[in-house]
């Protein structure tokens, strides 16, 4: 998959949000660059963290040698850890089955080396 365009940024993110609700521009992107430091003091507790229709966020671990017994497991072996994010599940338009959050509208093209129009204007702001 090929990403085309700019990525949005949070005040991009902001915007858009803040059409979807009552919510100013500036309250949303106070918000969510407050999300990333609550989501860590959540998680460095040990929880995973659930955003309705967007998904699960939890810390893995990564280790370099497993352990074939539980009591050859140690610190140690932990390189690095990772946030693992997993897509909520939502039902597909159909009403047949589930698919996952955020993929519901894409559509793909054969890509022809340039980049395609953007269909949906950024908000004004």
């Amino acid at each position: 998959v090929i990403t085309v365009g700019k990525p949005a940024n949070t005040q991009e993110v902001a915007r858009w949000i803040a059409l979807e609700s009552t919510l100013s521009p500036a309250d949303v992107h106070a918000v969510i660059r407050a999300l990333p430091a609550v989501m860590s003091r959540i998680m460095s507790e040990g929880r995973s963290v659930n955003l309705d229709g967007l998904g699960s966020f939890r810390y893995a671990g990564v280790v370099g040698k497993t352990a074939e017994r539980i009591e050859d497991v140690s610190a140690e072996q932990f390189k690095a850890i990772r946030v693992r994010f997993t897509p909520a599940r939502e039902r597909n338009r159909a009403g047949s089955g589930y698919t996952r959050a955020l993929v519901s509208d894409i559509s793909f093209t054969e890509w022809q080396g340039k980049p395609s129009e953007n269909k949906t204007p950024a908000p004004a702001g």
